[in-house]
């Protein structure tokens, strides 16, 4: 008898944890599914003409998003860049949309991804925050605080290596 109590019990503590365990994990895919996380905008001297924002971009839904733009104020204009390596050339290409699959993320990072803030009023200085709106696809905005920090510069090392035959 004792025994048949101790499995029962157990079995119910089993199916309570994986019914709790599937709720959670459904919920979270469905709630909206956007978060952000490390936003930060690089220092740059008092006479730049263009700040970097980088985030990482995480897309817990189950449909793919866009991100299609963003806004703040003080600056002349916001655009969404890729690097991309062109004949050799490392380049900044414009883009309409960032592209986050479902249940994956995207990094904004130097030397890839990334929001470039054009011509800004004042360029905030270290450890400022700047606040940031960002606009997806699905209707979705997200208000986030960018700190202004520094960030290392993306060196990339052109020459091809020459092979001796």
């Amino acid at each position: 008898m004792f025994n048949r109590i101790s499995t029962t019990l157990l079995s119910l503590i089993v199916m309570t944890f994986f019914n709790t365990s599937n709720a959670q994990m459904h919920h979270h895919a469905s709630n909206g599914g956007i978060e952000i996380t490390d936003p930060w905008v690089r220092s740059a001297p008092p006479n730049a003409p263009a700040l970097g924002l980088f985030m990482q971009i995480h897309n817990h839904s189950d449909n793919a998003v866009k991100l299609k733009s963003v806004h703040t104020a003080g600056y002349g204009r916001i655009e969404l860049h890729r690097t991309i390596e062109s004949d050799g050339m490392m380049k900044m290409v414009r883009q309409d949309f960032m592209p986050i699959a479902a249940h994956n993320q995207l990094t904004l990072k130097p030397g890839s991804w990334h929001v470039m803030l054009i011509d800004p009023e004042k360029v905030p200085s270290m450890g400022e925050v700047v606040n940031i709106q960002l606009n997806f696809d699905n209707g979705m905005q997200k208000n986030i605080e960018a700190k202004v920090r520094k960030g290392k510069m993306m060196h990339h090392n052109m020459h091809k290596q020459q092979h001796k035959h």
